[in-house]
């Protein structure tokens, strides 16, 4: 995996059967920090025990029959047909951020991540108190190769909560790809002062401020991954004595 932990596996069904689209945008998070690329965190955000179908046929306001198709359809892996099945529903359903984010899915899983961004672009619009809809688009459009984007609609997320740690994660993220290092440090450093114990924080920070050359800052994300005991502080342990490994000869 690569950098995109894990944290909310009790996300999966409200009420018992009926999943809210906030609460299964939720499932996104389980990803978030356990270092996945943007690909994969859309592949994997639906899948809370490696079952896309239980969380696509538990959503509320889906009918049973509705839910049935959709669990067939992910078992056959046939995209295409779920998503056609999905523009099938919105065109009954016009004001169903369920449906667009059924659609968004299906596209993610075809690997046409700017379309897919299309449907998560129309679930932000339906839902915009939603901060996990801007996280599903900004996912697909940073495997869609669009940072810039990504950059602007995650900043948009912060307008409806300044207090997510998984925003500033992700726009640490954002901003490291761009390199812009020095802004990705801040962020990751304000995603860490609400929930220290994000072990994909510690690593973007150590990771960035290595090549700022901040080294003792580097060093203490290194440490704080190791009493949480997370395997990225090897990664990171690495790139550190690699770093230190090219100063000795310089």
């Amino acid at each position: 995996m690569g950098r995109w932990a894990a944290a909310i596996a009790h996300a999966a069904a409200s009420n018992g059967v009926a999943m809210s689209v906030r609460r299964l945008s939720l499932l996104l998070l389980l990803f978030i920090f356990a270092g996945c690329t943007p690909q994969q965190v859309l592949m994997s955000a639906m899948v809370p025990d490696g079952t896309a179908s239980m969380v696509l046929s538990h959503l509320q306001n889906v009918e049973d029959g509705n839910r049935r198709r959709i669990a067939e359809l992910e078992q056959r892996r046939d995209w295409a047909g779920l998503a056609k099945f999905a523009e099938d529903n919105i065109s009954r359903d016009p004001f169903s951020p369920e449906w667009r984010l059924i659609g968004g899915y299906a596209w993610s899983q075809a690997g046409d991540y700017p379309r897919a961004a299309g449907y998560f672009g129309e679930m932000v619009r339906l839902s915009p108190d939603d901060v996990t809809a801007y996280h599903f688009l900004a996912g697909a459009q940073r495997a869609a190769g669009q940072q810039q984007r990504a950059l602007v609609t995650l900043e948009r997320a912060r307008l409806v909560t300044r207090e997510s740690p998984v925003t500033d994660f992700l726009l640490g993220e954002v901003n490291a790809e761009l390199g812009r290092g020095s802004v990705a440090v801040m962020a990751y450093r304000r995603a860490l002062a609400t929930d220290p114990m994000q072990a994909g924080a510690w690593f973007g920070m150590g990771r960035e401020s290595l090549k700022l050359g901040l080294v003792g800052d580097a060093r203490e994300a290194l440490r704080s991954l190791q009493q949480l005991r997370s395997p990225q502080a090897a990664e990171l342990d690495a790139l550190i004595r690699h770093r230190s490994g090219i100063s000795g000869k310089e």
